[in-house]
């Protein structure tokens, strides 16, 4: 009784977890068609990761395969792993590190072989991210200690707080946790000064020194993923689904998601998804029912694209869209490339190409018409 007069409290004035305001999508988030308006430059189902390769070339997790695309989009493989492959990143000397089979795994370079498979007890079952550090440790993101890598909704509806950043030495085989209880870790960064973790039940990124993870970007109107550097500083942030207000609601209704989660199929639960629109039993919110045969674009999003520039102070400058009702939803990776700039769209099963230039010129136009 007492925790539901504190949570009914705690709405009433809009604060902590227990709040069902959504932070529009305005400002640095302002919708446009960028995101479902680019290239396509390749289209396979099972691709999970993207990564930059030291000579530019652009590669990819894709089912066990890491594979690189050439110009045109063909691909080559270049590694099989023999179990599928969840992140992916690279080494200057081209050596690959992937989440697969339950490890981390190094393959080539002076650390061949170089395996990581629990730490302090706990399987690495939920690895989404990996970053090679200037002084070559490798940072992994592992969402949650308790729930594996295709389990992150269940992972959600449970409140889950397990999430850890750990930093792994190939060389040694030393690792260590160094920040934990998190609320699912998807996604890191590191500049000279600081390392940087997307938490994603939290909506925010926090930025790790000395084990403490202090907010420094909060209120996200998305569920934030995987990071990346952009050649002109600051970061590609990537948010693989939009926030609602329905998802809040049964977040505070425990009774209700325990009940969910035992009696109804998982793709049909009340949460986030990367891709929406194709099964008339997916949960609606008022607002997003057809009207004339037609989703608006500005009804809740059970699923959405949405990728977001960030400055060298991890705050927004501006974002790309593919919004409600279209289909490069569930974005969950960015590498820049030269002028080029490659996106993962899960949802789609899309690696679309964007030009950085052409980017910037549309969105100064739009500002400057508004």
């Amino acid at each position: 009784m007492l925790k539901s007069i504190l949570r009914a409290v705690a709405q009433l004035r809009n604060d902590g977890d227990s709040s069902l305001s959504i932070p529009v999508f305005d400002g640095a988030y302002r919708p446009n068609n960028l995101l479902e308006e680019a290239h396509v430059f390749a289209q396979r189902a099972e691709i999970e990761d993207i990564a930059a390769a030291p000579d530019g070339s652009l590669l990819a997790a894709c089912a066990s395969e890491v594979v690189r695309f050439l110009p045109d989009g063909e691909s080559v493989r270049v590694a099989d792993f023999g179990a599928p492959v969840q992140a992916l990143a690279t080494w200057p000397d081209g050596a690959l590190v992937v989440a697969a089979m339950g490890a981390v795994i190094v393959r080539g370079g002076a650390s061949d072989s170089a395996r990581l498979a629990s730490v302090d007890g706990a399987d690495l079952s939920g690895v989404n991210a990996l970053h090679v550090t200037g002084s070559g440790t490798v940072l992994i993101s592992d969402g949650s200690k308790g729930r594996g890598y295709a389990q992150w909704s269940r992972d959600l509806l449970e409140r889950g707080r397990t999430g850890r950043l750990i930093e792994f030495d190939p060389g040694t085989g030393r690792s260590r946790v160094v920040v934990d209880n998190l609320a699912y870790c998807f996604g890191v960064g590191q500049d000279a000064d600081r390392t940087f973790v997307s938490e994603s039940w939290a909506h925010r990124i926090v930025a790790v020194e000395a084990g403490l993870a202090s907010p420094i970007l909060d209120r996200m109107p998305g569920y934030p993923a995987r990071m990346c550097a952009a050649a002109k500083g600051g970061w590609w942030l990537s948010l693989f689904a939009g926030r609602t207000q329905l998802v809040e609601f049964v977040l505070a209704e425990d009774d209700y998601r325990e009940e969910m989660m035992r009696t109804v199929a998982p793709e049909y639960w009340v949460s986030p998804a990367m891709r929406s629109g194709a099964d008339f039993l997916e949960p609606l919110q008022i607002g997003g029912v057809k009207q004339m045969g037609v989703l608006k674009p500005w009804a809740p999003p059970r699923s959405y694209g949405l990728l977001v520039r960030l400055n060298e102070r991890m705050q927004p400058i501006y974002s790309l869209h593919s919004r409600v009702g279209c289909k490069n939803h569930g974005i969950v990776a960015a590498v820049e490339c030269g002028d080029e700039l490659y996106v993962l769209s899960k949802g789609a099963g899309r690696i679309l190409r964007l030009s950085v230039p052409h980017i910037e010129r549309r969105l100064d136009v739009r500002r400057g018409a508004t």
